[in-house]
């Protein structure tokens, strides 16, 4: 029987041994994650790079944390999943989130009685596993509104592609300070070889890792971080097309303190934008950050968040992070709720 504490553990030692090994805690092949960029003719190279971060693989990892939360809910412990997992190395899988996946989905997945998992929590595993496809393109959708937003604001940018190096963020949210180190020396020297001085991103998170958290691990990192939200102009428009309520991510109210950016933005796209409670520097967390910790609290945590938003009569809800977007998404299907959750930048593309 493996207690709390053990399960933590193995999942973030799972968590830091896929970043080590494939750049990305997903496991996901850097080629994979650059494919949404085809077909819009972005230049690789340039001073001003467009940074995807975290939202190629949040497929994934909305996936895995689906998956997650139903193991937990029904007395079970995510090691089974990763034991399980191990023995499969045998039959060709890797030890990553993207193999865990595919294993569940495969006919193997019919032997998970050996692992003590009950024909009916199979099939609800299954049904998710099933679904990432669709996951995965609805971020990559995301990222390519971004990038269209960008390009319709006259604002020029190159996008590194393949050679685009993650943040190591899970590294350092799971404590992995000294690996965390080298992640970013690396990432550093990376970026200076390509020439790159000034970063654009849609993910506040990965965002504030190179803003405030490298420069402490790193010496001269001094590149020039900006969140899409400062870059882009609001419009004059007077007319109204809809209406949304917005939630504030931590990471850009609190660490990057951009809170009107974001409203003036949407209302210059025609929205009018409701603020809930807890709203700007007050934001109330959605349970970011303990997700795979604690699949349960945090996606209570979302619900709670999520209820906070829709009690202004709105469902419509925005926000402008990719680990908010999956969490909100999250708590609203496992609640049976009928919000509609949306990136900001699909707001600003007249809310498709």
């Amino acid at each position: 029987m493996i207690n709390k504490a053990e399960d933590i553990l193995a999942i973030a030692n799972f968590v830091k041994e896929t970043q080590i090994r494939y750049g990305n805690p997903a496991g996901i092949d850097p080629k994979d994650l650059s494919e949404w960029s085809k077909g819009l003719g972005l230049k690789k190279r340039g001073e001003t790079i467009f940074y995807a971060g975290m939202y190629p693989y949040m497929g994934y990892a909305e996936t895995a944390l689906m998956l997650e939360y139903v193991v937990k809910k029904n007395g079970l412990e995510f090691s089974t999943l990763l034991n399980w997992l191990d023995k499969a190395k045998y039959l060709g899988y890797e030890k990553n989130m993207k193999d865990l996946i595919r294993i569940i989905r495969s006919p193997v997945a019919r032997l998970g009685s050996i692992a003590g998992i009950s024909s009916d929590v199979l099939k609800t595993l299954r049904e998710i596993a099933g679904g990432v496809e669709e996951r995965v393109a609805l971020y990559e959708n995301v990222l390519r509104k971004g990038v269209k937003v960008l390009m319709n604001g006259d604002i020029d940018f190159a996008y590194l592609g393949e050679d685009e190096p993650d943040s190591g963020v899970v590294l350092h949210t799971f404590g992995f300070l000294d690996e965390f180190k080298d992640h970013a020396l690396k990432v550093s020297e990376k970026l200076k070889s390509l020439g790159v001085k000034r970063i654009i991103t849609m993910d506040p998170i990965s965002g504030i890792v190179f803003k405030l958290f490298y420069p402490t691990f790193v010496n001269d990192f001094n590149f020039d971080v900006r969140h899409i939200v400062e870059v882009l102009k609001p419009k004059e428009r007077m007319d109204i097309v809809g209406q949304v309520v917005y939630h504030d991510p931590c990471f850009l109210a609190r660490h990057w303190k951009l809170t009107e950016e974001p409203r003036n933005l949407m209302r210059g796209a025609g929205f009018k934008v409701i603020d809930p409670p807890n709203n700007r520097d007050k934001t109330r967390c959605d349970g970011g950050a303990t997700e795979y910790q604690d699949p349960i609290g945090s996606v209570r945590q979302s619900q709670i968040r999520l209820n906070e938003l829709i009690s202004t009569g709105e469902k419509n809800v925005v926000t402008s992070c990719p680990a908010c977007l999956m969490l909100f998404r999250v708590g609203n299907y496992f609640s049976k709720g009928d919000a509609k959750i949306m990136d900001i930048v699909e707001v600003l593309n007249g809310g498709d």
